[in-house]
C-alpha cells in the first residue's frame, strides 16, 4: 500500500465517541468511550448513490490487511487512545471475501493478540450465514445497516434488497442472539434525508425491530451530499430532524410509546418546533392532565418533563402524604414545563 493511501487510511479511521448523547435523552446506561471505526478497504463494487465509496466515485482507494489493522489497533489500544474497534468493509471481490476479512480481523485480535475488549463487526449484504454465525464467537456487537425503511426508498439509491437480503440477515442475527447473547447486542442504521422516506416510516420500522427482533439500538444518520456522487445536489438533512428522531426513538424504546400515537406534520415527519413528548401531549390531550396522586408509573412517564427516575420519586413522595401543589415536585427538580399536564 502506498504512503499516500496509508496516510489517507489513518485520516479516514475515526476515533470517535460511541455515543449519540447530543441527539437522545440522557440515559444511565452506556459508557462514552473512544472507538476506532474503520473499513478494511473502500474499494467497493456497490453503486449506492449516497455513499462516497461507491464504485463510480473518483476517490482515493485504500486497503489494509486484517493482520495490519489488528496491529494498528493494538498500538492505539496500548497507548489508551481507543477502547474498542468497529470494523467494516466494502463489497470487494464478493460479499463472502469481504466478510471473511472482517472475521479474520476478529480472530487475530481474540486468539493471537488475546484482546479482551470491545469488538463491533459489520454484517455485509449477501454474506454467507455460516460466516455470520462464526462472528458470534468473537464479537460483542453485530450490525447490518438497513439504510431505509422501505424497498421503494432503498431501490432509488441502491441495488440492495431490503427484505430478501438485509432483513433476512437481521432476522438471522436476532434468532441466533436468543441463545448466544451478544454482550452489546444487535444494531442497525438508517440514512435519513436521501429519499422522501418519512419519520413515521422510519419509526414504524424501528418499533418493529425493537419489539420483534429485540435490537439493542437503531441509529439515524443524517444525509450529507458528497461531491462526485449522484446525490450531490440534494440538501443536507437538518440536524434538528435527527435530534427529533432520536427523541422519538428513545420514547419508543424505553418508554413504550407507539409510533402511531406520535405527532407528525402533513408529510409524516416529526414536528421540529416541539419536543417529541410535548407534541405527543398536545396531540393526545384526552390523556391529560395526569393526577400525580393517583397516576401509575406508566402514566407519569408520559408527562413532559417527567422521566423514569422522577416518576419513581413521585411514587415515593406520595407515601408521605397527598401532593397538593407543584412546590413539592419542584423540590424533586421536575421542570416547570410539566405543570400544564398534571393535576392534584
Amino acid at each position: 500500500m502506498s504512503s499516500n493511501a496509508t496516510s489517507f487510511l489513518i485520516k479516514r479511521a475515526k476515533v470517535e465517541e460511541d455515543s449519540l448523547r447530543d441527539f437522545i435523552y440522557p440515559a444511565k446506561a452506556g459508557k462514552i468511550r473512544p472507538i476506532l471505526k474503520i473499513l478494511l478497504t473502500n474499494r467497493c463494487q456497490g453503486k449506492c448513490s449516497y455513499c462516497a465509496n461507491n464504485r463510480d466515485t473518483n476517490c482515493l482507494r485504500f486497503s489494509i490487511s486484517p493482520k495490519n489493522l489488528s496491529r494498528y489497533f493494538m498500538n492505539l489500544y496500548s497507548k489508551k487512545l481507543v477502547e474498542g474497534l468497529f470494523v467494516s468493509n466494502a463489497l470487494y471481490r464478493n460479499a463472502d471475501f469481504s466478510q471473511e476479512q472482517i472475521l479474520e480481523t476478529l480472530i487475530i485480535l481474540r486468539k493471537k493478540m488475546e484482546y479482551k475488549g470491545y469488538l463491533h463487526a459489520k454484517i455485509l449484504p449477501g454474506s454467507d450465514f455460516a460466516l455470520i454465525r462464526e462472528l458470534f464467537k468473537y464479537a460483542d456487537r453485530l450490525s447490518i445497516n438497513l439504510e431505509f425503511p422501505t424497498q421503494k426508498d432503498l431501490s432509488l439509491v441502491s441495488e440492495k434488497e431490503l427484505y430478501y437480503d438485509l432483513m433476512r440477515r437481521l432476522k438471522y442475527l436476532s434468532r441466533i442472539n436468543e441463545n448466544e447473547k451478544l454482550k452489546s447486542g444487535i444494531t442497525t442504521q438508517f440514512v435519513v434525508g436521501a429519499t422522501s422516506a418519512t419519520d413515521r416510516e422510519y419509526l414504524t420500522m424501528s418499533f418493529y425491530l425493537y419489539r420483534n427482533l429485540k435490537l439493542r439500538r437503531v441509529y439515524y444518520s443524517g444525509f450529507v451530499p458528497i461531491r462526485g456522487t449522484p446525490l450531490e445536489s440534494l440538501v443536507p438533512v437538518s440536524p434538528l430532524r435527527i435530534k427529533r428522531l432520536y427523541q422519538a426513538d428513545f420514547l419508543i424504546r424505553e418508554y413504550g410509546f407507539l409510533p402511531s400515537r406520535l405527532a407528525y406534520d402533513a408529510k409524516g415527519n416529526l414536528l421540529l418546533d416541539k419536543d417529541v413528548k410535548e407534541a405527543f401531549a398536545l396531540k393526545n390531550k384526552s390523556l391529560y392532565p395526569v393526577n400525580v396522586n393517583r397516576a401509575s408509573w406508566e402514566e407519569l412517564i408520559k408527562v413532559p418533563g417527567i422521566g423514569k427516575n422522577k416518576a419513581s420519586q413521585i411514587l415515593k413522595l406520595r407515601k408521605e402524604g397527598k401532593i397538593t401543589s407543584f412546590d413539592k415536585l419542584e423540590k424533586l427538580k421536575i421542570p416547570a414545563k410539566a405543570k400544564p399536564w398534571i393535576c392534584y
